[in-house]
Order: C-alpha cells, then sequence, then structure tokens
C-alpha cells in the first residue's frame, strides 16, 4: 500500500465528515486511513463504525485513554500503518481532490536521500496559507530558519518506518511534543522534496492546537524547553539564534528551572549565560501568564 493517512482526534466528530468525504472521492484504494480517537467523550465512536461498516476505504478506528495528539501518532505507528509513506492530518483538515495523485507522482522520482514529501495549505476557500518553497528539496532546518526560509503550515509525506523512529513520547503529565522535534530527528535520515502544489486544506478553529501557544506551552512546558534545547544544537542565522535562546530562558524559568538547571541542559552556555537577565526582563510577561495557566489547569 502506498499511504497511511493518520488522524488523531478527541471531541472532533463534528468535523471529522470533511476528511472522510474527502478520501471516498479518490479513484484508487491504494491508502488507508487510520483514526486515533484519544478518550472522546462525544459521538466519534458512534460516527466512524458507521463508516467501517460501510467499507468504501480502508479505515481503521482505534480508541485510548486521553494521552494527547504526541501520543496518538505513537499508538497509530504502534499498530503498524501499511502504508510505505505516512502523513498526520488533523482532524480539522481535509486532502484536496487529486491528493493521491500528487503523491503517487512524486514519491516515483524521489532521489537518494529523499526521505518524503511536503506540500503547501490553503484555506477551506482556497487560499494559500504562509508561503511557497524557495528551494526544491530540503531539511526542515533550512525550511523554516534557512536563507531561502518558507512560513506557514506544510504537509510532511515520510517514508512509515523513518516517521515511527523519529517520534518522541511526551514528557509525564504532558501530551505534546512539538512537531518540529520529530522534523528535526528525521534530518538525520535525509532530506524532503519540496513541491509548491496545495494538497490540504483547513480553517483554523477554537478548540484547535494552534489558538493559544501561551496554554499550550503551560500544559507542555518540558516539550516545549525541548524542542528550543534541540534548536540550539542547529545552525540558524543570528537573529533566530538570539530568539531561540530567549525563548529556551523564557519557558525554562516559566517552567520553574533553576538558573544551574538552565545553564547546565543548554547547548550554547555562554549565549544562555549572557541573554539569561535580559530575557527575563524582556518575558516576564509571558513567564506569568504560563505559570498562571499552569496553577489554574492543576486547580482543575
Amino acid at each position: 500500500m502506498l499511504l497511511s493517512i493518520i488522524t488523531p482526534t478527541y471531541n472532533r466528530g463534528y468535523c471529522l465528515s470533511g476528511i472522510y468525504q474527502s478520501l471516498t472521492e479518490f479513484e484508487s484504494a491504494d491508502f488507508e486511513w487510520v483514526v486515533v480517537d484519544d478518550g472522546s467523550s462525544d459521538d466519534t465512536a458512534f460516527i466512524v463504525q458507521a463508516w467501517v461498516e460501510e467499507r468504501k476505504i480502508n479505515l481503521r478506528y482505534i480508541k485510548q485513554e486521553n494521552s494527547g495528539k504526541t501520543n496518538a501518532v505513537i499508538r497509530a505507528f504502534a499498530e503498524k500503518p501499511t502504508g510505505k509513506y505516512s502523513l498526520i492530518l488533523d482532524s480539522d483538515d481535509i486532502l484536496v481532490p487529486g491528493a493521491l495523485e500528487l503523491v503517487k507522482e512524486h514519491v516515483s522520482i524521489l532521489d537518494e536521500g529523499e526521505i518524503g514529501l511536503t506540500f503547501l495549505k490553503s484555506t477551506r476557500s482556497g487560499e494559500l496559507i504562509g508561503s511557497t518553497f524557495k528551494k526544491n528539496t530540503s531539511n526542515y532546518i533550512d525550511m523554516y530558519f534557512g536563507r531561502f526560509r518558507c512560513f506557514g503550515d506544510k504537509l510532511f509525506v515520510v517514508k512509515t518506518d523513518i516517521y515511527n523512529c523519529s517520534l518522541v513520547v511526551s514528557y509525564p503529565d504532558e501530551k505534546l511534543i512539538p512537531e518540529g522535534v520529530i522534523y528535526m530527528n528525521m534530518q538525520k535520515f535525509g532530506k524532503f522534496r519540496c513541491i509548491n502544489k496545495i494538497i490540504y486544506s483547513g480553517d483554523y478553529l477554537n478548540d484547535g492546537l494552534s489558538v493559544d501557544t501561551i496554554r499550550l506551552a503551560a500544559k507542555n512546558i518540558n516539550g516545549f524547553i525541548l524542542e528550543k534545547q534541540m534548536l540550539q544544537s542547529q545552525p540558524l542565522d543570528l537573529l533566530s539564534t538570539v530568539k531561540n535562546e530567549i525563548k529556551y530562558i523564557v519557558y525554562s524559568i516559566a517552567g520553574r528551572r533553576k538558573l544551574s538547571c538552565v545553564l547546565h541542559n543548554s547547548h550554547r552556555k555562554f549565549l544562555t549565560a549572557i541573554f539569561f537577565i535580559p530575557s527575563l526582563v524582556i518575558g516576564w510577561k509571558y513567564i506569568y501568564k504560563i505559570r498562571r495557566f499552569s496553577r489554574s489547569d492543576n486547580v482543575k
């Protein structure tokens, strides 16, 4: 099988039909849809089970206790997806007509050292989200931090075995590892072929992960710190290096890590020491908000 489409979902029964409808319109059956229900309390199970029984597409439904998007994706790969390539499609996104043909066309001409593809995203009305690619091939760091960087959400179609071994389990009492961590882990295997074509679309919903970064950081502070630590080891330009250093310090202090721990865990100890005080001055509002959200969530 060519492709495994993995969708982690939590109380999103009301919007999963968009994906299902888009998949039923594909001319080829050379794909599977793996839905991981992350402990939903709505009618997700009833909705998806009806589609399973229809047998219009290859559909697997997996139910687990709520443990977050990261661990839902890990569960999907633990169930051994059958596709040679895999992609993660959020529950509020859909694949556009011809998406499967686009994947088929471009994986057939991948060069040695290319581990997959990356495509563009649009709104449901067809407006491009972010920017186009400036290079034909790229790794994650060059793509988002290099001289010819792009911005905005992209969809990554990656060899399934590489996707699987690049995943990182979330920290105890947390539910999310930022996706940048996974894509940085993939860099040791190769690069992505960058395709300037829209393959999926979606609008940001009020209950989506992108809505409130501060609250998300408060709930997953160790995962956010990990991403900034990993970025410290990457060849970023000067401005990006400084911004990342400030974020690393702000998240670390918001997570109540002592100065000695912040310095010990830093991959750029000299820069961390230099920017420690300025980061506190610049970021004290964010530190306060993250701690406040963390306290309120713990009370609940």
